[in-house]
């Protein structure tokens, strides 16, 4: 016990109860900014998965530039952007933190990815040593990846699965047909 001035005993205060650990953010915090939204990562994303499937994949730390630049146009073009390389060479290695991170929690033990739902499942105690480990985990705290069969597809090693669809060359100025107007197209209605 503390005494005062007047030597009368002060019982000692209770310490305050330490703040809860606030949870993670959502995990477009981890993926997005106001600059680079989803819609701008599905059509890179989509972009990516198509040149890997045509043989042009990201297997090194320097990228393939091929690939990169295909992205670079189709995602330039699809949102009218004049966006530098640098800005693609960035997205392209966050894409790739997001393919490592998420393949070393597939191969934790005791963590478990339940694709139906896209959840992963996990024991507190060893979703906290991922977070020691590397922060970005933290991701995936309350969703998998939406993009594991197509960023595999991009950065593995191994032979690309086809994904959930098959892939589009939305770049291209050819309709499905060859690049024939389809019959019934009106063709007033079709600019150049």
């Amino acid at each position: 016990m503390a005494a005062n001035e007047q030597n009368i005993p002060v019982p000692a205060l209770p310490a305050p109860p330490l703040p809860a650990v606030p949870p993670p953010p959502p995990q477009r915090h981890y993926f997005y900014n106001a600059r680079w939204t989803k819609r701008h990562d599905n059509a890179f994303v989509q972009a990516l998965y198509y040149q890997a499937m045509k043989g042009h994949r990201q297997l090194s730390r320097t990228p393939n530039m091929h690939s990169l630049n295909h992205a670079r146009h189709v995602v330039n073009a699809c949102f009218n952007f004049n966006l530098k390389y640098i800005v693609f060479k960035r997205r392209l290695e966050r894409l790739r933190l997001r393919f490592t991170t998420f393949k070393s929690i597939l191969e934790a033990p005791g963590v478990v990815w339940d694709r139906h739902r896209n959840v992963v499942l996990f024991e507190e105690d060893r979703w906290n040593e991922l977070v020691e480990g590397n922060a970005f985990v933290n991701a995936y705290r309350f969703a998998g990846e939406p993009d594991w069969n197509e960023l595999s597809a991009i950065f593995s090693t191994d032979e690309p699965e086809e994904g959930p669809n098959d892939p589009v060359d939305i770049s291209s100025d050819e309709a499905e047909s060859g690049g024939e107007i389809a019959e019934g197209t009106d063709e007033s209605t079709i600019s150049d």
